[in-house]
């Protein structure tokens, strides 16, 4: 048998659909089961062959907790014996992850965002499955995500910095005014380490680049919600459904709990399609959405289909994607190196002027001023333009010296 951390090698799409585990993974990541599913459930149990194998692939694809919970429930004494019990002691720990992750995400904004009273919206992770799954603990969650603006963020830093958390990206981030004003103006995203050693992270940008979703417009249009008696807010239902679909296309949906989100939210009673789709063409996303709409209706049939019955957009969409939740973290990556811009995996989701336009002017961002400049030269803000000018000379010299080492 394979060893738990062993990795899987992506062959072809073809190849993976026809394994009865992957099969088996695809109809149990889901939150309901039909009786058409649960009869294919029943027919694909008998030929998984291994059963420590399947249980790696739902452990790193995020969907241990759920597949464990439909397993248990129905065909607990089908489990060869003591492949349930692992899935149990693995469920265990994940469910306990998500409960200190839980107790971190109630724990930042009660303690920190509503004392300083500045807009922020959570998305993702901790607040998508309070919103959207019955056990929000099945949910596995590797940070919490909220978007501030970037006015806001220096005072959020500071705050944090003081009340036991550590900074994480950038490692060298302190509590100063200018330290704090430097990372806001030139970082999109901020991580820090809370006291329970959950990353917490601040975005001023949920996008690379800005040009797909405005921060500013989202923050206005953010809706309140409650959790666990503690006020926040969040995405309205059909905006935090389109950007779904955009973010898990940028990954190439490698994670099998994103399926689990997207059907959630499907089968939740404010879902309705008109709207979404709507939403996706504001976004200029709707080839994107109704991709992926197309992907999880092939990926949710009881049913065996081929992959050539699906439109061509839908069909580079699902062969790459079958390709990366078989892959590793450096697959995704090679994958990522191919994508027309940073925040679209494939031409037909965008336009030629959009990739001709980052084409011309994504150069600029080798002058972007990292924290590292800072952190090695520190300027005031009058004097930080000057970060531009060295940034080009500084990353020629960081690389020439990685290079050498590496020789």
């Amino acid at each position: 048998m394979k060893h738990m951390n062993e990795r899987t090698t992506p062959v072809s799409p073809e190849y993976h659909m026809a394994d009865p585990s992957f099969q088996l993974l695809l109809l149990l990541s889901r939150l309901q089961l039909s009786q058409e599913h649960v009869q294919a459930v029943e027919e694909l149990i008998p030929r998984i062959q291994d059963w420590e194998g399947f249980t790696r692939q739902a452990s790193e694809r995020f969907v241990l907790p759920i597949v464990h919970s439909h397993l248990s429930k129905r065909w607990k004494h089908r489990i060869p014996e003591p492949y349930i019990d692992v899935m149990k002691r693995y469920s265990f720990g994940a469910l306990k992850h998500n409960l200190n992750m839980t107790a971190e995400f109630k724990h930042i904004i009660r303690d920190v965002l509503l004392p300083l009273q500045v807009p922020h919206l959570c998305f993702k992770g901790p607040s998508l499955a309070f919103q959207y799954y019955p056990e929000p603990a099945q949910r596995l969650c590797r940070d919490v995500d909220i978007l501030v603006s970037r006015k806001d963020l220096p005072k959020i830093l500071q705050h944090a910095l003081s009340s036991g958390y550590q900074p994480y990206d950038p490692k060298a981030l302190t509590p100063d005014d200018e330290s704090v004003a430097f990372v806001a103006k030139h970082q999109k995203v901020v991580t820090l380490l809370s006291p329970r050693n959950v990353a917490v992270e601040f975005h001023t940008k949920i996008d690379n680049t800005g040009s797909v979703f405005n921060a500013s417009r989202m923050l206005e249009r953010r809706q309140p919600i409650s959790v666990s008696h503690i006020d926040t807010w969040v995405m309205p239902i059909n905006e935090l459904f389109v950007y779904l679909c955009w973010h898990h296309t940028k990954h190439y949906w490698s994670r099998l709990h994103w399926l689990v989100d997207i059907t959630a939210m499907q089968c939740h009673k404010d879902f309705n399609l008109d709207e979404v789709l709507a939403c996706a063409e504001r976004y200029s996303l709707g080839s994107t959405v109704n991709s992926c709409l197309e992907m999880i209706e092939y990926f949710s049939a009881p049913t065996k289909r081929t992959i050539e019955e699906l439109t061509p957009n839908t069909r580079e969409l699902v062969r790459t994607s079958i390709l990366a939740m078989h892959g590793d973290v450096e697959f995704e990556h090679s994958l990522s190196r191919k994508k027309p811009t940073p925040d679209f995996s494939f031409d037909w989701q965008t336009t030629n002027t959009q990739i001709w336009q980052w084409r011309l002017w994504g150069w600029k961002r080798i002058f972007r001023p990292t924290y590292d400049s800072y952190t090695a030269w520190p300027l005031t803000r009058n004097w930080q333009w000057i970060y531009r000018c060295i940034r080009p000379f500084h990353e020629a010299y960081t690389r020439l010296g990685h290079k050498k080492i590496v020789n």
